[in-house]
């Protein structure tokens, strides 16, 4: 559903002073954007000002689930989005700024997959034999 529908404002950041807080909005889709408002916003409750509501709009390029075959997005909005997509961009911005080459990014990328590899075998092996019942124990 929509986030148009169920909201009078369908820009959440300016829901913040409602709430006694300050609100922003980044754009979702640039990763130094929503760098450099997350610094502001925590800048700002180190000072003693409060918290701030972050709204980082993104495009989701993938349905909700495995179940969700996202058979309903536009072909070419997905096109456009993905022509903006935030990590090849910061991929990108680093390789061109001499942050890291390719052979590191690499690395970092392998580095990931093998700690999710990790994190889903752990899980596998840690309800493996229990009933759903037990299942709650997982999100404590």
């Amino acid at each position: 559903m929509s986030h148009l529908r169920p909201t009078s404002d369908p820009e959440i950041w300016k829901k913040g002073p409602v709430f006694g807080m300050a609100g922003v909005h980044a754009d979702g889709m640039d990763v130094l954007k929503v760098r450099e408002v997350a610094k502001e916003a925590i800048e700002r409750a180190r000072r003693g000002d409060g918290p701030t509501l972050v709204e980082c709009e993104t495009y989701r390029f993938r349905g909700h689930s495995l179940a969700d075959l996202d058979e309903l997005s536009d072909p070419a909005e997905k096109a456009r989005y993905a022509a903006r997509d935030p990590i090849s961009a910061l991929k990108k911005y680093m390789i061109e700024n001499k942050l890291a080459n390719e052979q590191e990014l690499k690395s970092i990328e392998k580095k990931i997959d093998e700690v999710l590899d990790d994190a889903v075998e752990y899980l596998d092996e840690t309800i493996k034999g229990r009933s759903w019942s037990h299942q709650h124990e997982l999100h404590r």
